[in-house]
């Protein structure tokens, strides 16, 4: 019989309780009181959570700031959204789009960078264009035409390359900080003939020899400077991180069951994953806007806290037991990470019985004597005290049977449950359909962060028998997906590049490569160096906490190398986040907003205001600390003068800005160095 306990008055516990106590008893209180609380939020009897319907695209954007700096010329309304999406990723997400054929001269006044979309220009509106650079702006054109090349320093011809290599040419403009190898690209580039352009890059063959045949090029008219990309980088990029189309639901690894995976066996050069080759080009694209633009364009860093890459912890559990979920968080923390725990669900009858012996137990207590409830079985207490402790609980669906079939009965069984509902999710075995149908279900489920996109199976193993290891989507960093028809989707796709199963013993037959855990981490380190010294990345790490739960000799094993990883995370500064973390501080960063902006050649002056919704979130803004031959010697904040602290990225130094506030008004002086 439960116990009803008083308020003031005799109590026979009353005198007994110390103040560790009474803290115990309240934490009991609340686990007793939550489903109440929550209006009977323990739905054992029924469905779950509805089905939430939730958006699945994001509203492409063509307003922006009237003032904003940074201009996209489009062929149409929709082309411009793919382009936004990699300056966000960037930490560029003010740029404002017009269409080619109503541009005018009030849409260039106050542009210091254009950047014109691949599609028919009329001859008028490139003598406005040739004005805006001559006067001093900049422009990027992506695969000019005929009539467009010229002003670009480029003749125009016919042949075309589908994809291939290009190579960055040492000394040329924007080269600085960008990887010198021979990087793939995926998208068709068209030959120009140079007719006074200079060459940033060119297409190369796979072993680096450069051909006659530019790739990126850079050009001075009058005051301003055009770069030129001969192939479409952003359609390069979607192709690079999302695999072809035309692979979709083919499988080509010898392993069942179709992955994301399956679509780069012979698609991604295993001698160049070691780059995040999608990136570098992305900076090389920064790089060449500042180097054209006639004023200085602000950027958002990639991670939180000026942190020069994060590690996303993760591990999926078929039905572990509690306690093994715990021991696993536990190790986490004292790392001083968070983690995700992706759980599949027991049957609903076995959770019924462990709820009943952990209300048994709290009603037969006084006094709470842990922080667990006394069950092997993960009830809804336990994932909400692992959620007050800052970890991640979220569903990792089986969808064998289908995908939209699958994803309806385990979100019933999950949210029925009590377990809550949850934004990220790695699907079982990391099975995929279609190019983008696994997201697109998911966002429709609210889940905004997906991590399928996993680095197992013979994909990664060489002719010779040797196996690579990096960046198999060309990307460290999170971006979301892109369908067929060039609409970005509000799911974000975070790549698992650490992958346990592939190097190290589980219970069950994997270990494809054949590492003992030490040269496992010695891997991971490797991995996790590159990502600090320039190849910044949110590294995707996959901890499966089977065995820990399934004694046997990959126990120690797990142990270690989880141990090993987060060990070599805390030595190079490195933090540890879930992924629920993770998306919550890519969802805020690229939901910031730049406003108000002002720029004065003379005296040399910019003004903007950032606007952040969520200010806890720790982003840091960059400021170039040069705009073209001036050099920034003031800086404030809200009215307030900081000290100008830097960092390099790529080839540009940037001045530090912690936007602490929900809105931050920054001030900028420039001048000549004398």
């Amino acid at each position: 019989m439960r116990r009803h306990h008083e308020v003031g008055g005799n109590h026979p516990f009353r005198t007994m309780l110390t103040r560790r106590d009474a803290l115990k008893l309240a934490i009991a209180a609340g686990l007793i009181g939550a489903p109440v609380a929550a209006g009977g939020r323990l739905l054992l009897e029924s469905n779950g959570h509805r089905f939430p319907n939730a958006a699945t695209l994001v509203t492409v954007e063509s307003g922006q700031d009237e003032n904003s700096p940074l201009l996209i010329l489009a062929p149409d309304e929709t082309a411009h959204g793919v382009w936004q999406e990699v300056l966000r990723v960037e930490g560029l997400p003010y740029a404002r789009a017009r269409l080619l054929a109503e541009l005018t001269l009030a849409d260039l006044d106050f542009a210091g960078v254009a950047i014109v979309l691949p599609g028919e220009i009329a001859t008028d509106r490139i003598e406005l264009l040739r004005d805006f650079v001559e006067a001093g702006g900049g422009l990027i054109a992506i695969q000019p035409t005929a009539n467009l090349a010229a002003l670009c320093g480029l003749s125009w011809r016919e042949r075309i390359t589908d994809d291939g290599y290009l190579r960055t040419q040492p000394g040329a403009a924007g080269v600085g900080g960008i990887s010198g190898e021979a990087m793939q690209f995926h998208a068709p580039l068209r030959h120009y003939q140079l007719d006074g352009a200079e060459v940033v890059a060119y297409l190369c063959s796979r072993d680096g020899i450069a051909t006659e045949t530019p790739a990126v090029t850079h050009h001075r008219v009058g005051r301003g400077g055009v770069a030129t990309w001969c192939y479409d980088l952003a359609a390069s990029v979607v192709r690079t991180r999302q695999g072809p189309a035309e692979r979709a639901n083919l499988e080509a690894d010898g392993i069942e069951g179709v992955r994301a995976v399956d679509m780069f066996v012979g698609f991604v050069d295993l001698d160049r994953i070691h780059l995040p080759q999608a990136d570098e080009q992305q900076r090389l694209l920064v790089n060449l806007l500042n180097a054209v633009s006639r004023t200085p364009l602000p950027r958002l860093w990639y991670f939180p806290k000026n942190a020069d890459s994060v590690l996303i912890c993760t591990g999926d559990s078929h039905n572990n037991p509690a306690p093994t979920v715990d021991e696993v968080l536990h190790r986490v923390e004292r790392f001083g990470g968070t983690m995700t725990v992706y759980y599949t669900p027991p049957p609903t009858s076995t959770v019924r019985r462990a709820m009943r012996r952990v209300r048994d137990w709290l009603d037969a207590q006084p006094i709470a004597g842990d922080l667990m409830p006394p069950t092997d079985v993960v009830t809804p207490y336990h994932a909400d005290a692992w959620r007050a402790r800052g970890h991640e609980f979220a569903l990792h669906p089986y969808v064998e049977e289908g995908l939209e079939a699958g994803w309806a009965q385990y979100w019933r069984q999950f949210t029925g449950l009590g377990y809550g509902v949850f934004e990220t999710t790695r699907t079982h075995r990391v099975l995929w359909h279609g190019w983008t149908d696994t997201p697109h279900v998911q966002a429709g489920y609210g889940v905004r962060m997906n991590l399928d996109y996993y680095h197992v199976g013979p994909t990664f193993r060489r002719a010779d028998g040797s196996w690579a290891f990096g960046h198999f989507t060309g990307s460290g960093l999170p971006m979301r997906f892109v369908d067929v028809d060039g609409r970005v989707l509000d799911i974000w796709q975070q790549n698992t590049h650490l992958v346990d199963e592939q190097m190290i013993d589980m219970p069950w037959e994997a270990n494809f490569v054949g590492f003992s855990p030490d040269a496992a981490i010695e891997f991971a380190d490797h991995l996790i160096r590159g990502a600090v010294s320039g190849a910044y990345a949110a590294l995707g790490a996959q901890f499966h906490l089977d065995p820990f739960a399934v004694p046997g000799p990959w126990t120690t094993g797990a142990e270690v190398y989880l141990d090993g990883v987060l060990k070599s995370c805390q030595t190079h500064g490195v933090p540890v986040l879930a992924a629920q973390h993770w998306l919550d501080f890519t969802r805020a960063r690229s939901a910031i907003r730049f406003d108000g902006f002002h720029f004065a050649a003379e005296p040399g002056s910019a003004h903007f205001a950032v606007h952040v919704d969520a200010p806890d979130i720790d982003v840091i803004l960059l400021i170039p600390s040069q705009n073209q031959a001036s050099r920034l010697t003031d800086l404030q904040a809200n009215r307030k003068q900081i000290p100008i602290q830097n960092r390099i990225v790529g080839d540009t130094l940037y001045a530090i800005v912690s936007l602490d506030d929900d809105e931050t008004e920054i001030d900028a002086q420039y001048r000549l160095p004398d």
